[in-house]
């Protein structure tokens, strides 16, 4: 350990929540939600976005969610297994969504490192031009 706490935050769990669905693909940041999905351990997405989902991110990393009820658990089962880093996709942003901001508490209540990332937007492929 460094000292300042480098080694210790590399082994937190780290859940973030990512909004997908809709938007300007002019404004939203697809790059980095597809690095964010690159980086995860696992995928979380319920069936309104696996779709989109499963257009960036390797199908043996995602996993199905009923709905947003059960994601707290499905998280902490991911943890307990190992996963350091989950992307919980959710339809809309989820910065300014009152169910999101209510389940990034109950994450944190959990004691799992949790964030959301305003701007950062997967854009389903059909309003996102290609870029070759």
């Amino acid at each position: 350990m460094t000292g300042d706490g480098r080694a210790t935050a590399a082994r937190t769990p780290t859940v973030t929540v990512l909004g997908t669905g809709g938007g300007d693909p002019d404004t939203a940041d697809t790059a980095a939600g597809a690095d964010l999905l690159a980086a995860a351990d696992a995928v979380l997405a319920t069936p309104d976005v696996e779709s989109t989902v499963l257009f960036y991110a390797e199908a043996w990393r995602v996993e199905r969610l009923p709905d947003l009820a059960g994601a707290v658990a499905a998280v902490a089962d991911l943890v307990g297994l190992g996963s350091r880093r989950v992307v919980l996709a959710v339809p809309g942003d989820p910065a300014t969504s009152p169910g999101c901001r209510a389940l990034l508490d109950g994450l944190r209540v959990a004691g799992i490192r949790a964030e959301a990332r305003p701007g950062v937007s997967l854009v389903p492929p059909r309003l996102s031009p290609m870029p070759w």
